[in-house]
């Protein structure tokens, strides 16, 4: 039987490169308690995950004790392609490749199963039942931060792909790149107008140190060109995308959109002369932690009182 909306709780983790976010939430999705850890991937992942554990149950006892709240749900949310056997193209969790997250977490907590999926499609997921997607039948989401990725909902639907990598778009070649660029071990598209790679390149271009925040700052005439011709690669890439599928509506969220005032506006006037057809553009409605409320969307899946929202997932109910 279906709880009611204020009769339980569940559990969501983010785990990133540098920072583990936890959170304790109700069934509405409201988060009641979070915490952060570093990651500390130069310790393994054994050590996160004992101190992601500890702290769950702390959390758990705090719902049941504190709020009155059994925790019913569980779910955790990393970069790159997961699977039952391991994590793959996740650089940033070294160590990560065969580690089983889903049973790893699951014998940790202490609970049956552990819902784990990709963090940005997460993000999607978050924004498509309580966010700037909500409604939309068709659409796309993008975190633009240190790198950039994406998430296709298609019938109301995140679509994950026949290799869980659907939305991996830093790896698309705005043809500036050899065709063997992956292959070699780029991410073409990344490298060009991500957080890290803007910031590598503003600085060559510019001949001082500057990061991609200082560079969407600056006023002088070399640092607005650069951002001009970084947003039409970017735009570029949204258009083609959205020829393809025909989106309603495109959200953008992740680190850079704290330069929203500049980065929106020309992202929607640049796909709108590409396209015949063109999408609206909106500000994530999650723009620093999407893909924490994205585990928690994930984990309040279990509640069969409201529809749900799919998402290939690895672990727990389906």
């Amino acid at each position: 039987m279906p709880h009611a909306a204020s009769e339980f709780a569940v559990v969501g983790v983010d785990f990133g490169g540098t920072k583990t976010d936890i959170a304790l939430a109700d069934a509405r999705g409201t988060i009641l308690l979070r915490e952060r850890l570093d990651t500390r991937t130069d310790l393994g992942p054994d050590h996160i995950l004992g101190r992601t554990a500890a702290t769950v149950r702390r959390l758990e006892q705090t719902a049941r004790e504190g709020h009155g709240l059994p925790v019913i749900g569980w779910a955790a949310v990393a970069p790159g392609i997961i699977r039952a056997d391991g994590i793959q193209l996740t650089p940033n969790l070294p160590g990560w490749e065969r580690l089983a997250l889903s049973a790893r977490l699951a014998s940790e907590f202490g609970v049956p199963a552990v819902r784990v999926a990709n963090d940005v499609r997460a993000a999607a997921l978050a924004e498509l039942r309580f966010g700037a997607l909500r409604g939309i039948d068709t659409g796309i989401y993008v975190s633009l931060g240190t790198g950039i990725a994406a998430a296709l909902i298609v019938g109301g639907q995140v679509i994950s792909g026949a290799h869980q990598a659907a939305g991996e778009i830093g790896y698309m070649n705005p043809g500036s790149s050899p065709v063997g660029a992956v292959a070699a071990g780029h991410a073409p598209l990344e490298e060009l107008v991500a957080g890290r790679g803007l910031g590598q390149r503003a600085s060559a271009r510019l001949g001082e140190s500057v990061s991609s925040a200082e560079l969407f700052r600056r006023t002088d005439p070399a640092a607005r060109e650069f951002v001009r011709r970084s947003l039409e690669i970017l735009a570029t890439a949204l258009a083609n995308l959205a020829v393809f599928v025909d989106p309603a509506r495109i959200v953008i969220g992740g680190g850079m959109m704290a330069a929203a005032e500049v980065i929106l506006p020309a992202l929607t006037d640049l796909v709108a002369s590409a396209t015949a057809f063109a999408p609206e553009f909106r500000a994530a409605h999650f723009p620093e932690d999407a893909s924490l409320h994205g585990a928690v969307t994930l984990a309040l899946d279990i509640d069969t009182s409201t529809p749900p929202i799919r998402l290939t997932t690895t672990g727990g109910p389906r």
